[in-house]
């Protein structure tokens, strides 16, 4: 593997990926839920029993709303970057199937798979390139 392969596409097995990236997106929204609303309630809580008044009311408010929008920013952000760690584990995969089919199309031996830097699967790969090599 000579020159560099820069990816093409980052949905190349979209069920696969949008699939895992819903996984981590559910598990980042329930943590960030659970452990933002903890903090967030035992130190409003102490506040508001300390010291009383109007303003604290728009204070509350004003910090509420933006640990929201605060915290849908991040979970977005994330959810679209686990589509790119995704691309480690469907890439590999669809490169495999991709010199798989061509070969079955064509008849012909099968191209070596060639995996990029940082891939998943690269064991794998280098066991079905021995596997071809044997049989074909």
């Amino acid at each position: 593997m000579n020159k560099r392969q820069m990816r093409r596409r980052y949905l190349v097995n979209q069920r696969l990926q949008l699939g895992l990236a819903f996984r981590f997106f559910i598990c980042m929204a329930l943590v960030a839920l659970i452990s933002g609303w903890a903090v967030y309630y035992a130190i409003w809580r102490c506040v508001l029993e300390q010291f009383h008044g109007a303003n604290l009311s728009m204070l509350y408010h004003a910090i509420s709303v933006r640990l929201l929008l605060l915290g849908i920013g991040a979970t977005a952000c994330l959810s679209i970057l686990s589509i790119f760690f995704s691309h480690k584990i469907a890439g590999p995969i669809y490169k495999m199937r991709l010199v798989l089919e061509r070969s079955l199309e064509n008849g012909q031996k099968p191209d070596e798979i060639q995996l990029r830097k940082g891939d998943a699967f690269k064991d794998f790969a280098e066991s079905l390139n021995r596997f071809l090599r044997e049989i074909c």
